[in-house]
């Protein structure tokens, strides 16, 4: 009688333990690996569906009520980078994964972050994502276990299972559950937009102003009549800079790009490198003899990588800072932990196209065949590439800026493509017209006044696959609706 009590009681704490976790396990082979993924945004839904095409049933962790990641705008949210008007410096025609274009009802080929999150949304819905997605489950902790016999990858291969801990919670009043599982491979997807990068300023503590972040901006308005500065001259620096100046006192941007000879338009004055504030709370830039006063210092710096669930107790030896992240083979692959993906990591790309490539690698390697080189060339490879400064280092930028791919975007995709198996004739057609656009994007942008009037983004395109080639044309500036170009 007691024995069978025991049992009961065993049997119902294993139910309630089983349910908390609120991961359906449908009727998948049992030969089929389990893979966890991190994150529901761009990367998460791409891998979702390239591994879900495959008849796998992986099991989404998404910490916001919705999907789409970075991409979905908070009102004077202070911790995400979607601001009011943001709209993309790279047109949809490039932007889109292979499979799935933006709708046709799109005119622009520059869309708003509204548009590029309801696209997503699309996504997930058109190919049934949401079965695997759980959304409002914040990862706590990654663990790599001593357990090996990893079930379902490629030629049988003996990798270490992975435990996956995480809190859910459905409403702001109810109180969160903690839940847990084992996966044979973990694809982490968390972007890497959320940890601001802000670099030291010498005698910072003399200034008396307002000090943010871009990831703390959403309108201009709250700037008017000020005098701000922007330090950073990419994409996010020149955008803010030229929303502010229509309603600042006026506005200085910050760009080590600049000329040593400050140079003024459209309410914008164009400086070098910031490099350091006076005792007067001035701010100097490099090879500038004159000091300005501003009220408040906006850092469009960038990012660094962070993965909060990654700790000493995780078994999973990872190094960060220095916008690097190590040790990884191809940027992609855990070189200790090979069943341990990082997507998403490389920078200045098209990112959906790449996370799409990425996903059909990781898919056909861990399933299909493993034709990655043996541990210790993997090992040697990804420890040479941490300190090289990346592929894209020709273009200039820091040696510890390891994911900084830019041109070398398109030998990398070959070789996703090349890992996958995927790689023939029409995908370098696919690659050499994302090229041509990109191209011809950034040319439109370049060698003019970074926040002056912002005419690139009224270009449309349309693409022609097999000539490698595009039609250009020009849309009506009122077409754009709700936009951040500066009045000429």
């Amino acid at each position: 009688m007691k024995s069978n009590f025991l049992l009961l009681l065993l049997l119902s704490t294993s139910l309630k333990i089983f349910d908390s976790m609120h991961v359906t396990r449908t009727s998948a082979s049992a030969t089929q690996p389990r893979i966890a993924i991190i994150g529901g945004g761009a990367a998460g839904l791409a891998a979702a569906r390239v591994f879900s095409r495959q008849g796998l049933n992986p099991v989404v962790l998404e910490k916001d009520h919705v999907v789409g990641g970075v991409w979905r705008r908070v009102p004077a949210s202070k911790s995400r980078p979607m601001y009011q008007g943001l709209r993309t410096n790279l047109p949809k025609e490039i932007m889109a994964f292979r499979e799935f274009p933006f709708s046709s009802t799109i005119d622009a080929s520059f869309v708003t972050h509204e548009q590029v999150h309801t696209y997503l949304q699309e996504y997930a819905k058109h190919f049934d994502l949401e079965q695997y997605i759980h959304t409002n489950c914040r990862v706590e902790h990654v663990r790599v276990l001593l357990e090996h016999g990893a079930s379902g990858l490629a030629n049988g291969r003996d990798w270490k299972k992975i435990r996956v801990d995480w809190t859910v919670t459905k409403t702001n009043d109810s109180p969160t559950e903690s839940c847990s599982d084992v996966f044979e491979a973990l694809c982490i997807a968390n972007g890497h937009y959320a940890l601001p990068a802000i670099p030291p300023l010498e005698g910072m503590h003399y200034f008396k102003g307002r000090v943010l972040h871009s990831i703390e901006y959403d309108v201009p308005q709250e700037f008017a009549g000020q005098s701000v500065l922007c330090v950073g001259g990419r994409a996010s620096g020149s955008d803010l800079a030229r929303e502010i100046a229509m309603h600042a006192k006026h506005v200085y941007l910050s760009d080590p790009k600049a000329p040593s000879t400050p140079v003024t338009k459209y309410n914008v004055t164009w400086v070098p490198k910031t490099t350091h504030v006076l005792s007067d709370g001035s701010v100097g830039f490099q090879d500038c003899n004159e000091s300005v006063s501003f009220d408040t210092i906006i850092f469009c710096t960038g990012y660094e990588y962070q993965f909060p669930f990654i700790n000493a107790a995780s078994n999973l030896p990872l190094t960060l800072g220095g916008r690097r992240v190590a040790p990884l083979f191809e940027q992609l692959w855990h070189a200790m932990e090979p069943n341990v993906a990082f997507l998403g990591l490389p920078h200045s790309v098209l990112p959906f196209p790449m996370f799409e490539l990425q996903a059909e690698a990781l898919l056909h390697q861990w399933l299909k065949q493993w034709t990655l080189p043996n541990k210790d060339v993997v090992l040697r490879l990804a420890e040479e590439a941490a300190v090289s400064g990346g592929e894209g280092k020709e273009g200039g930028r820091v040696p510890e800026d390891t994911h900084y791919l830019g041109d070398a975007q398109w030998e990398y995709c070959r070789r996703m493509a090349k890992y996958a198996d995927i790689y023939e004739d029409g995908m370098e057609d696919y690659l050499m017209t994302n090229k041509t656009i990109y191209d011809d994007a950034a040319a439109a942008r370049a060698n003019k006044f970074p926040a002056g009037p912002d005419v690139y983004r009224l270009l449309c395109y349309a693409r022609h696959n097999a000539m490698r080639s595009f039609r250009r044309w020009s849309i009506a500036r009122e077409a754009l609706g709700r936009c951040t170009v500066h009045p000429s």
